[in-house]
């Protein structure tokens, strides 16, 4: 079991995105850089996705992205226990969203696979 958003943690979630046949199949055409930060733990992690194949690593929250996302680990916690999605911890303040919003909303099939890839991996909080 890994402990949530971790190092650890993104790379097994990207290892599993790799072997995901659902993923693989509405995710092949998609390249683009997502950085998430855990503002209150001062931790940023990228899931670079590259024609569907996505790698996991620690940067710095300035690294340049298409997409970030900050919050405070209460509201990933919240996230990653599938009790809010993206959208509504979004729309609620709750995580800051930086990036083209016609873009993102392009890709929200894929944004929810990933979601639900992470919420039903065995974690600790």
């Amino acid at each position: 079991m890994v402990q949530y958003f971790t190092t650890a943690f993104f790379e097994e979630l990207a290892g599993r995105l790799n072997g995901d046949a659902d993923w693989t199949k509405k995710a092949g055409n998609i390249t683009a850089k997502l950085v998430l930060t855990c503002a209150d733990r001062k931790q940023s992690f990228l899931l670079d996705i590259q024609a569907g194949k996505v790698s996991a690593s620690e940067v710095s929250p300035d690294v340049p992205a298409d997409f970030k996302f900050e919050g405070n680990y209460d509201a990933w916690s919240t996230l990653g226990r599938g009790e809010k999605d993206f959208q509504s911890l979004v729309m609620g303040g709750k995580l800051r969203f930086r990036g083209s919003m016609p873009k993102i909303m392009a890709i929200m099939g894929q944004m929810n696979r990933i979601t639900a890839l992470a919420q039903q991996m065995p974690k600790e909080f």
